[in-house]
């Protein structure tokens, strides 16, 4: 054999044995296992153990694929942080007997008992206020606000709220989000109390209209509500809810707007039902671009029941939406929702019909305007460019564990949104947006920071040839 293919033999047979080595070595690592023999919590100074323990994707004695382990504990983390109840969460893992693991949570507790003031605005968005309102003070709601979000550590949540202002309210609330041991089982229960000497009693050329009386009040409203919830697993829950409603209305009204209230009265009360289904996907709640969110709702006003002294109505409607979040590398990510409801009575008082503008269910660029109907359809479309992530900074001058860091990013983004009101109020006049698409496009900057801070700066064009600056302090989808 000459020297030439004693090389070449030689080189060959390293090749072979490098691939069989390399070979051995992925499938050792495809084949490796985390075996979880204990897990073990630190930080919750007032949270329970077992509230944190729940949001697991991973229980003590689980085997896992080390090639797994990673997005086990990315998904179990975000389950913790959407809970709300911390700033952060990491884990880490130590060894134990028998080649086994212990986990170890770090968690940063966030501020729980909040005595806050109250000072917002008592208005569909900040640049109806800004523009129609002019600005105005008179549509400020202040008072105080006495909110537990960890009440006895159990993630149970108490508010008592004071109010005066535009509108002038009390109410209080308290949420148990697990009653049984097998943390399934919910309730929540509350009751307000409101009224107004200014209140919108219709819309015209789809822009609210307003009466208002400084010396009398226009408008009384008594809200009562219980919730039994069941989580199902870790990503859903349904509610079932009845609630009680009275509303009083000064005979002014009657003048300006007919069937205000159902059959044209001056005062109504009723049950109403609901049942509400939840399933949430996403990486971060407050501000997702990772996974899906999907929910869908049945609603009952008045359940054809007459009270005493009162006339039977039944006004049943569905309402649902589904969110899909893609990243599609490290800095861009899209997004799309679809929102829909279908109301199956025809003439509905104004009282309690809803089409697009309120809430968070609105064309963008089409911020100044209500769109009443009973149902709609509403798509959006969203792509985001991460312009700066910083993780957490430390703040040294706070001092205090829940403040001492921070973390804050921003997006640029590009959307688009459609949407669409059919059976347009027949009490509202020259609704001209209903009945026809509705488009609405733009560019934006998204501040996020810990807490749930969210600021959107965008800039919107709409196809009545409208475009402006506008500012919201939630996430959009």
């Amino acid at each position: 054999m000459n020297f030439c293919c004693r090389i070449f033999l030689v080189l060959f047979s390293a090749v072979i044995s490098w691939t069989s080595l390399f070979a051995q070595q992925k499938d050792s690592n495809t084949r490796k296992k985390i075996i979880i023999s204990g897990i073990r919590v630190v930080g919750n100074f007032r949270t329970k153990t077992s509230i944190i323990l729940r949001e697991l994707t991973f229980k003590k004695g689980d085997t896992i694929p080390a090639s797994q382990w990673e997005q086990t504990t990315m998904r179990s983390k975000n389950n913790i942080l959407n809970t709300s109840l911390f700033n952060f969460a990491n884990f880490d893992t130590l060894p134990s007997s028998n080649g086994q693991v212990d986990v170890l949570i770090r968690v940063v507790e966030r501020w729980y008992i909040i005595p806050a003031p109250i000072f917002q605005l008592e208005e569909r968005n900040f640049n109806v206020w800004w523009d129609q309102d002019h600005r105005s003070l008179d549509k400020v709601d202040y008072g105080f606000l006495i909110s537990d979000n960890n009440s006895r550590g159990r993630k149970e949540v108490l508010r008592v709220k004071l109010q005066l202002g535009y509108t002038q309210q009390w109410g209080v609330s308290y949420d148990i989000p697990y009653l049984t041991k097998n943390q399934d089982l919910g309730m929540q229960v509350s009751f307000s109390s409101s009224q107004n000497k200014e209140i919108a009693y219709t819309s015209v050329h789809n822009i609210l209209t307003f009466l208002k009386t400084p010396n009398s009040v226009l408008q009384q409203q008594y809200n009562s509500a219980l919730d039994f919830t069941f989580r199902q697993g870790l990503y859903n829950t349904h509610y079932l809810e009845l609630n009680f409603s009275a509303c009083y209305i000064n005979d002014t009204i009657l003048k300006l707007a007919s069937d205000y209230l159902p059959h044209n009265l001056t005062h109504t009360a009723f049950f109403g039902g609901k049942y509400y289904f939840r399933r949430d996907m996403r990486d971060h709640a407050y501000y997702p671009l990772e996974g899906y969110y999907f929910d869908g709702s049945i609603n009952d006003y008045g359940l054809g029941m007459a009270l005493p002294k009162q006339q039977a109505f039944n006004i049943l409607y569905v309402q649902s939406s589904i969110h899909k979040y893609w990243k599609l590398s490290d800095q861009f990510y899209y997004a799309v929702e679809a929102d829909g409801k279908v109301s199956v009575a025809g003439d509905q008082s104004y009282y309690l019909q809803r089409g697009l503008g309120y809430g968070n269910a609105f064309v963008r660029g089409y911020e100044a305007y209500v769109i009443d109907g009973n149902n709609y359809t509403l798509v959006k479309n969203e792509i985001k460019f991460r312009i700066l992530n910083v993780p957490f900074q430390q703040l040294p001058l706070f001092g205090v564990r829940q403040f001492d860091k921070a973390y804050y990013a921003f997006y640029l983004t590009l959307f688009s949104d459609w949407g669409y009101v059919g059976a347009a109020d027949p009490h509202v006049q020259f609704n001209t947006l209903a009945n026809g698409p509705l488009w609405g496009n733009g560019i934006g900057l998204d501040f996020v920071a810990y807490y749930d801070v969210v600021l959107r700066f965008e800039y919107s064009f709409n196809q009545l040839n409208q475009h402006g600056f506008f500012l919201h302090f939630l996430a959009d989808m």
